[in-house]
C-alpha cells in the first residue's frame, strides 16, 4: 500500500539531525559528534519527498 501512494520511511540511524525531517525528543552524552542521531523512538514518513510525520529521535550531545 505504501508503494502505491509513494510513501517511504525515514531511517535516520547514525545521520546528522535535519530539523525539517527529525524531531529531537532527548539528548544524551555520547562519543559520537554532536547532532548525530543515536536512536529512533518513532519512524518518520515522506510522500513524494514531502514530510508526513517527522522521525522522533534521540541525539548525541557533547560531553561536559
Amino acid at each position: 500500500v505504501f508503494e502505491t501512494f509513494g510513501i517511504s520511511e525515514i531511517d535516520p540511524h547514525g545521520e546528522r539531525i535535519v530539523p525539517h525531517k527529525h524531531q529531537e525528543m532527548s539528548a544524551a552524552e555520547s562519543d559520537r559528534s554532536a547532532g548525530t542521531i543515536l536512536s529512533v523512538f518513532k519512524k518518520g514518513y515522506l510522500t513524494n519527498d514531502r514530510l508526513i510525520r517527522p522521525a522522533l529521535v534521540s541525539v548525541a550531545k557533547t560531553k561536559d
